[in-house]
């Protein structure tokens, strides 16, 4: 049953239904309904052992955006299928009452928190993943993995990407957003840094520099006859923010992109790609995730050398009542890490990667999130809001082409 839900239901961020606990709300079918807990919906939760896919899309748009107690909210009408469909459940008449077992609890969690935005199996999807490099191709560097401090080594994390943007009017140049190689010719970056504001301020993505350590010197030398190989700039093709992303809107709801380069870059000790997580594959709360990068945004730059920090992965209630002080509703697809003081996605950069070593093998590296927006830089107990990865795979999949 968890293998069904993981690889089949997959919450499109785009049809959530808006609402907190009690809220009215519209299901599907257009019912006026109330968001309620899965738990606390017995027509909704029996969908959960289901293998019809028309319920299960029916569920998915069902959902809404709150949580209650750490339960997701979904609008809970008299229908668990459309309306078109015939279904088992008659207009008006609610199932007699049961009781959750803990098994149907676990397996909605499971369900709930898979999500990539868009149900597997279609021939695009499956070409993309052809694409990218296989589990045994991504994610390794070959320095060792170094504890505590801030600089990180020759060669550590070599899937980061320098993001440079030429502005239209001037003709000058900068850097001003980071990006993680995820093949030989993707980088993956937040939407913020593609569209919107960064286009004005700043100008249009012409470059992605990869295999950089210290932006002060051409080749960085652990010694004088330690070198590591220069920097290369690659050529910017295309890129693609998500369809979903609003740059106007402050939420950063898919705040996710793709950056094609014109040409394939070559892999080296100095420049690899960084994994995608595994379906199902995600950080718990208090879990340490890294960030990392030269602390560059379109508003400032931090430091010539590649930094890092450690930071947990934050409660996401907690996380939520938090923002909503500040009039932000986050989603499932968004993470929060940080929140401890004097630590936090300042020595990233926007749109740079957050983190984590696989369960199964802590050399291998996999991006957890994408660095989206926060608080004022290691602000004690806001943690920095980041696009969950895992909400988009199928969305990644679907937009790497050759």
């Amino acid at each position: 049953m968890r293998a069904i839900i993981v690889t089949v239901l997959f919450v499109s961020i785009s049809v959530l239904v808006n609402g907190d606990l009690g809220d009215i709300c519209l299901t599907p079918n257009n019912e006026r309904a109330t968001c309620k807990s899965i738990y606390d919906c017995n027509i909704l939760l029996s969908v959960i052992r289901t293998k019809d896919q028309r319920q299960l899309r029916f569920l998915k748009q069902s959902q809404c955006e709150g949580y209650y107690n750490g339960d997701p909210l979904v609008c809970c009408g008299t229908d668990n299928n459309f309306a078109l469909i015939a279904t088992t459940t008659q207009r008006g008449r609610r199932p007699r009452p049961t009781t959750t077992t803990t098994t149907e609890r676990q397996e909605y969690r499971d369900w709930d928190n898979g999500g990539d935005g868009g149900e597997r199996g279609n021939s695009n999807s499956n070409r993309g993943r052809e694409l990218l490099p296989s589990i045994n191709q991504c994610g390794f560097q070959e320095v060792d993995r170094i504890y505590g401090g801030t600089e990180t080594a020759i060669g550590e994390f070599p899937w980061m990407a320098m993001l440079q943007y030429q502005n239209t009017l001037t003709g000058s140049k900068r850097y001003a957003c980071g990006g993680s190689l995820i093949s030989a010719r993707y980088v993956l970056t937040a939407g913020h840094c593609v569209a919107g504001e960064i286009e004005q301020k700043v100008g249009r993505l012409i470059k992605a520099r990869l295999g950089e350590h210290d932006t002060r010197q051409e080749r960085d030398c652990i010694s004088d006859r330690v070198c590591n190989q220069p920097p290369v700039d690659m050529d910017v093709q295309s890129f693609h923010a998500h369809p979903n992303y609003n740059p106007d809107d402050q939420q950063k709801y898919n705040d996710i992109a793709l950056v094609k380069l014109r040409d394939p870059v070559r892999f080296t000790t100095y420049i690899r790609p960084i994994c995608l997580p595994q379906p199902g594959e995600r950080a718990s709360v208090g879990q340490k995730v890294t960030v990392a990068g030269w602390g560059r945004t379109e508003r400032r730059t931090n430091s010539p050398v590649k930094l890092k920090v450690q930071i947990p992965i934050a409660d996401s209630d907690v996380c939520r009542n938090v923002f909503s002080r500040a009039g932000f509703r986050l989603r499932r697809s968004q993470i929060c890490a940080g929140g401890e003081r004097g630590k936090d996605s300042c020595t990233g950069d926007s749109g740079g990667p957050l983190m984590k070593t696989r369960a199964s093998d802590s050399s291998q590296w996999y991006i957890e999130g994408i660095v989206s927006y926060g608080a004022q830089c290691g602000t004690e107990g806001w943690p920095a809001v980041y696009t969950n990865v895992a909400s988009f795979l199928d969305w990644i999949y679907e937009t790497v082409t050759d």
